[in-house]
C-alpha cells in the first residue's frame, strides 16, 4: 500500500495565502517501508513526505527506513531498531511538562 498526500490541497498548505494555520510545535515522523532491498528509494520517499511537512510547517523529527520487507516476519531481525525509534518518539512527549 502506498499513501501519498498532497498537502497543496489543503487549508494549511503555506504555498498559497491566506492558509489556515496549524498550531506551533508540530513534528511529524516518517517511515518508509520497501520490498525492494534499496534504502536510496526508502530515503527518496521519505524525503518526499519531510517537504511536505515544511509546507505544513511541521518539524521533521525523524525517520525510519525498512527495505526488503515482504512479509511480517521479515521485521523479527528490525525488532530492536524499531523500538528505539518508537522509543525515541514516545520520549519526546513522555518526558516534557504537561500545560
Amino acid at each position: 500500500m502506498l499513501l501519498f498526500v498532497q498537502c497543496s490541497c489543503t487549508p494549511w498548505c503555506n504555498t498559497h495565502e491566506p492558509h489556515a494555520v496549524l498550531s506551533s510545535g508540530k513534528k511529524g515522523y516518517s517511515i518508509a517501508l520497501r520490498t525492494g532491498p534499496g534504502i536510496k528509494e526508502c530515503n527518496r520517499i521519505i524525503e518526499s513526505i519531510e517537504h511536505f511537512y515544511g509546507h505544513l510547517e511541521i518539524e521533521a523529527s525523524g525517520s525510519l527506513g525498512l527495505c526488503s520487507v515482504e512479509y511480517k516476519e521479515d521485521l523479527e531481525n528490525r525488532k530492536g531498531e524499531i523500538k528505539d525509534f518508537c522509543s525515541r518518539i514516545l520520549g519526546c512527549y513522555l518526558h516534557k511538562p504537561l500545560s
